[in-house]
């Protein structure tokens, strides 16, 4: 072990402390500093790991929760982040956080979740065993320029690193593409029912081949631009999963009873999430996790007992108003959370909408354009607009049918808080990712003592 590495772990774990210790989450700076001084960190502290990673548009975090939620289970331990810090500095702070200060691992295993453009430099670094591709959208603009952008990323990745599996969503034209460019090998996933009872979801938009530009046909479509495709022009056709969920049953708000083709053979399974997207989430953690080898019983325990990240479904008490946090990042994922209301039956009489354009968030807004906020104003909820891009996301609303008298302004978290105490009636937020975190740390210090981002 170098001196250098050494150095750099000790340094990761100083900063963390004290950045805990003054109530920051603690998970990109500590990295970035080992980083500094041993750029090969990740590399050095990967090497006997065994790793799974998960990278994609939509569904990651929560994919990866329930990954590393049954590699604990089943084997004791594994390096993973609980803040969801995708980037390689937050990957270098995990590791950094489950070795000793001699470099030792604590964990034989690692689950990682990876943003796209980070795979390229992750995955010749890590190797991992497997790489879960969730689905690739249309994302964060500023960042990625078309469809193949973040594609294009994976497929480099992936070349890197051949010796590793891939799990990949059939049902997305983009993800499947992939596979035509790398040698590694491939295991299939998908959603062969309907996601939604209602119907609700958004199919109007046209699909482009990413081949030859046709219009794609669908045989079976769940939403956006997912399902069972061929292309009439060049004959690009949808892959067979050989994991799908065939049936969703027994919906509640928190959990449903999936049926599950594995290998040609069916499985009834409960799973803790709610039908909609996560179903896909879901399929995804499954094929990752029986990829590594996990037998089926323990991989179907974990997604019965899978607990979501922050941000996420949470719902706190609010001096006696329910109130519940869905994270949106960019136009698909906020449909899909849209989808996912009006489904309910009922629409929320009260929403807070905080929209922010850190880095994080990507640093454009004009993305909210085209989500289907429509649907959610029918009724004309009671708003607060909030974040530092309010502005923006008054003026999307007022679009979309909420009249001026029911919509105000709160800025400030901590008097964003109180406004929500005092309405009494269940509350839905909806905010992107800096947002919804400077809610969340004002709302754990009364209401959640316990702290989530604690090691």
């Amino acid at each position: 072990m170098s001196i250098r590495m050494n150095a750099a772990i000790a340094a990761c774990k100083a900063s963390h402390k004290i950045m805990r210790m003054l109530g920051r989450t603690a998970r990109a700076l500590p990295g970035m500093i080992a980083m500094v001084i041993d750029p090969k960190i990740i590399d050095e502290l990967s090497h006997g790991h065994k790793t799974i990673t998960i990278t994609g548009t939509n569904g990651k975090t929560t994919t990866t929760h329930i990954v590393q939620q049954a590699v604990i289970n089943t084997y004791g331990t594994a390096a993973y982040d609980p803040s969801s810090t995708n980037l390689e500095q937050g990957i270098a702070t995990t590791l950094c956080l489950d070795s000793s200060v001699g470099g030792k691992r604590k964990s034989d295993w690692a689950v990682i979740e990876c943003d796209e453009g980070s795979s390229k430099t992750i995955l010749p670094a890590m190797h991992p065993q497997v790489l879960v591709v969730t689905n690739l959208y249309r994302d964060q603009v500023d960042r990625y320029t078309s469809w193949t952008t973040a594609r294009d990323y994976i497929i480099k990745a992936a070349k890197s690193s051949p010796e590793t599996k891939l799990v990949m969503n059939a049902d997305c034209q983009v993800t499947a593409s992939i596979a035509e460019a790398v040698d590694n090998d491939v295991i299939w996933f998908g959603v062969e029912c309907p996601v939604y009872e209602e119907g609700v979801a958004d199919f109007d938009d046209s699909v482009e081949c990413v081949e030859c530009g046709a219009q794609l046909e669908f045989s079976h479509r769940t939403f956006a631009h997912l399902g069972n495709y061929t292309c009439p022009k060049c004959g690009r056709t949808h892959y067979a999963p050989s994991i799908a969920c065939t049936k969703i049953e027994n919906a509640t708000e928190k959990s449903c009873t999936l049926t599950l083709r594995i290998d040609g053979v069916e499985h009834v399974v409960d799973a803790n999430i709610r039908a909609g997207y996560d179903v896909y989430n879901a399929v995804a953690a499954v094929a990752g996790l029986l990829a590594t080898g996990m037998p089926e019983e323990d991989v179907f325990r974990a997604l019965a007992h899978f607990t979501h990240a922050a941000h996420r479904f949470e719902v706190f008490d609010i001096d006696g108003t329910p109130t519940r946090l869905l994270l949106m990042k960019n136009t698909a994922g906020c449909n899909q959370l849209i989808n996912m209301l009006v489904s309910e039956g009922e629409l929320p009489e009260n929403l807070v909408c905080l929209l922010g354009a850190e880095i994080m968030d990507g640093i454009t807004t004009d993305w909210i354009q085209d989500v289907r906020w429509e649907k959610l104003c029918a009724e004309k909820p009671q708003v607060i607009v909030g974040g530092p891009k309010y502005e923006d996301m008054r003026d999307r609303l007022a679009r979309a049918g909420v009249p001026e008298q029911n919509m105000r302004v709160q800025t400030n978290y901590a008097a964003l808080v109180e406004d929500i105490a005092a309405i009494k009636q269940p509350v839905t937020v909806i905010a992107n990712c800096s947002t919804i975190e400077a809610l969340r740390l004002e709302l754990v210090k009364k209401y959640q003592p316990v702290d989530f981002w604690s090691e």
